[in-house]
């Protein structure tokens, strides 16, 4: 068994850096404790016996020989500091070396196989797909030549599209609220709402100009039904067009999507 493994009782290879500077740490504390005891150990030698002062020279030399023996100890964990740090990079290095490699050959596996299925897989659908533009295309040329001659012979409503049948959010439609309020009715038909004062009192509005009559148009507060919420009619968005769809080959070979005459 080595030294440090002495010190630490157990294997050379589970001993790490932050063992061995926390052991250095206490280490130090210790000597640091010891030279205090030291210090005060003939803090009273002028009272002491002969007897006395042998059995302190005695403690004393047992201390400096702990001290000597920590020093040591700091000292040599002190130069095995570096190796054990060198191995521990070196085996961290190992470590994230291996780790690439194995992610290196699952990525290898996933392209040469799994990728091989996924796009048989798509080349499969794909296909479907594109049957399926291939139809949807030849139906919006039919449905677009059918409406040109019946704008010419309305012998039939126009055929709406599938766009506009399956593909197209609902309208929101023009609605408006009313409720009855406190207004100022002028004498020239205009209405404005009256504006509240903080106990609930109707301002009075600004008088209206009458530059026919040369005077100001008489005004009066009624209770009338206004709007007071109006939502604009909106047209419903449609679905992103299914002609800006491109689906590639899976393998090399010719686009499911679009399709070349």
């Amino acid at each position: 068994m080595g030294l440090i493994e002495k010190f630490f009782g157990g294997k050379a290879s589970a001993i790490t850096s932050a063992m061995i500077r926390d052991e250095i740490v206490r280490a130090e504390g210790e000597i640091n404790a010891l030279r205090v005891k030291l210090g005060g150990a003939l803090a009273g030698v002028a009272a002491m016996s002969d007897a006395e002062h042998v059995k302190v020279e005695g403690e004393i030399a047992g201390i400096e020989r702990a001290i000597t023996r920590l020093e040591a100890r700091v000292a040599y964990l002190n130069a095995e500091l570096p190796t054990v740090i060198a191995a521990e990079k070196s085996a961290a290095k190992t470590a994230t070396d291996e780790a690439l490699r194995q992610r290196a050959e699952m990525a290898r596996k996933a392209n040469e196989k799994e990728a091989a299925k996924l796009l048989a897989d798509y080349n499969a659908h794909a296909a479907k797909i594109g049957d399926i533009l291939a139809r949807l295309e030849e139906m919006a040329a039919d449905t677009n030549r059918i409406n040109a001659d019946l704008h010419h012979n309305p012998v039939a409503e126009s055929v709406l599209l599938y766009d506009a049948l399956h593909r197209k959010h609902p309208d929101q439609q023009a609605t408006e609220r009313r409720e009855m309020r406190l207004v100022w009715a002028h004498g020239n038909g205009k209405v404005e709402v009256a504006r509240l004062d903080q106990s609930g009192n109707p301002i009075k509005a600004d008088r209206i100009w009458n530059h026919m009559k040369q005077g100001y148009e008489d005004m009066n507060l009624e209770r009338r039904e206004v709007v007071v919420e109006r939502v604009s009619f909106r047209p419903g968005r449609y679905e992103s067009p299914l002609s800006a769809i491109h689906l590639p080959a899976g393998f090399t070979g010719v686009a499911h999507w679009p399709r070349k005459s």
